[in-house]
């Protein structure tokens, strides 16, 4: 019998984690679905998914005035220099315009332009058909608990991130492995580091 994969008591039954290890299998499942999905409707948009995610954050947030580089780079749990190196491609594309900010000089300011208005509104049945197949059989009590759950998981994930790095920095140097975890800007980021080599 192999070690469990976690000593948590509300997380074993019987002292078996094997619901635990399905409970893990099907996140890691809805990730792959979520990131598919979401790159089929960057696909419907025309645009890449980076730029979908970057794009569909101006949308939200822009408010009547627009939204900061720093603001986006924070919705998407991202950096800030992500969310600029996007949105330089969205402007060259048209879809969204660069404004200096009136409360600060040196800060930019994000916002549609006619074009990418047109775009969104034009768009919006897309997510609207995904969104409603994806949670269909979740009702108001059982949304309002899987977002106070996601909430604390990925919260806790980002606890776990630190304990796996701690760790990894006090194993001996010929048991280490270069870091293999995903980073959150994706293929970008690693595009960005292989055009640095």
């Amino acid at each position: 019998m192999p070690p469990v994969t976690t000593t948590r008591p509300a997380l074993l039954v019987d002292g078996s984690d094997r619901l635990f290890r399905e409970l893990i299998g099907h996140l890691m499942t809805m990730a792959q679905q979520l990131q598919a999905l979401r790159a089929g409707l960057a696909q419907s948009l025309g645009v890449s998914e980076p730029e979908y995610r970057v794009f569909l954050a101006v949308a939200q947030l822009q408010g009547e005035g627009g939204i900061g580089v720093g603001a986006v780079a924070r919705h998407l749990m991202v950096t800030g220099a992500f969310v600029t190196m996007i949105a330089q491609r969205l402007v060259k594309s048209g879809h969204i315009e660069k404004k200096t900010s009136p409360a600060d000089r040196r800060g930019v300011l994000l916002r549609l332009t006619a074009k990418g208005r047109r775009l969104i509104a034009a768009f919006a049945a897309e997510p609207q058909a995904v969104n409603d197949e994806l949670f269909r059989d979740i009702d108001r009590g059982e949304f309002q608990l899987l977002l106070d759950l996601a909430r604390r998981i990925v919260a806790g994930g980002e606890r776990a991130l630190m304990v796996s790095r701690l760790r990894a920095l006090d194993r001996p140097a010929s048991r280490r492995r270069r870091r293999t975890e995903p980073h959150p800007e994706g293929e970008e980021h690693d595009e960005r580091r292989r055009a640095k080599r």
